[in-house]
């Protein structure tokens, strides 16, 4: 085994970070697909450190995580693939790795989608196509659309919350008025959704098209009333009796006023 791998073996964060260091060197030179996957499997055995017990260590997790986000594209295929052998809280690291990329983990993202059809790898993609902040992100919003109307909850509630956080990164001109109404009324009918966590995040979606001026007057005031109704504002005075839906609502009021 060569001393850099050696060295991120360590429970000491200066000989580990020397490692990474030594393996972020050696990718500036022209690496074999082999090399890339041992590179790969190395630096991301630190994306499973708890840094709750190991605070220590969180800065050379996050110099690892820099590293692999350097490799760019070529390292798609090897996060897609340690997804069925991985943890939550790897995974989520992974796809937060995919986000720094930046606009070129988008096309490989993308056929990563399509190539695996098993609801891990694209409810992943899914996570990670709402970290990625370009413009050039509005390639994705025709397979988010039609993920927030899957049958599979997985799909359902990451593409209900990928839809606001891609509107963040886009520019409502360079959307048709159609495809705005779609978005903005598949996320309205997820507010009657018998899940907790989709509503709330189906809400938070419509807060950012109103905050970002994805919605014309007559949207606002139809989002303006689903809003009363879930605050009890209504002349019924029902609410939506989770909290966690009403703390979002509450702040989406804000953008309406």
């Amino acid at each position: 085994m060569e001393q850099h791998f050696k060295q991120l073996s360590s429970s000491d964060p200066k000989i580990v970070s020397q490692g990474i260091a030594e393996i972020a060197l050696k990718l500036k030179s022209k690496v074999s697909e082999e090399n890339m996957a041992l590179m790969f499997d190395a630096l991301s055995s630190l994306f499973y450190i708890d840094t709750f017990d190991r605070p220590d260590l969180r800065g050379v997790r996050d110099q690892a995580q820099k590293v692999i986000a350097q490799m760019g594209p070529r390292a798609i295929p090897l996060i897609m693939s340690r997804l069925e052998h991985t943890d939550l809280k790897a995974e989520l690291v992974l796809a937060q790795t995919c986000g720094m990329m930046g606009e070129v983990a988008i096309e490989p993202l993308l056929k990563a989608y399509h190539d695996r059809p098993e609801a891990v790898s694209r409810s992943f993609a899914l996570y990670a196509f709402g970290k990625i902040r370009s413009p050039k992100i509005i390639a994705v919003l025709p397979t988010v659309l039609r993920a927030v109307k899957s049958p599979s909850r997985e799909l359902e509630d990451t593409a209900v919350r990928a839809l606001g956080k891609i509107c963040e990164s886009i520019n409502p001109v360079d959307i048709d008025a159609e495809v705005i109404d779609d978005i903005f009324y598949s996320l309205i009918k997820k507010l009657t959704n018998p899940n907790d966590v989709i509503r709330s995040k189906a809400v938070r979606s419509l807060g950012k098209l109103v905050r970002f001026g994805f919605t014309d007057r007559t949207q606002k005031e139809h989002l303006r009333s689903q809003i009363n109704d879930i605050l009890g504002l209504n002349e019924e005075h029902h609410w939506d009796y989770a909290y966690l839906v009403r703390r979002e609502a509450q702040e989406v009021i804000n953008y309406l006023d």
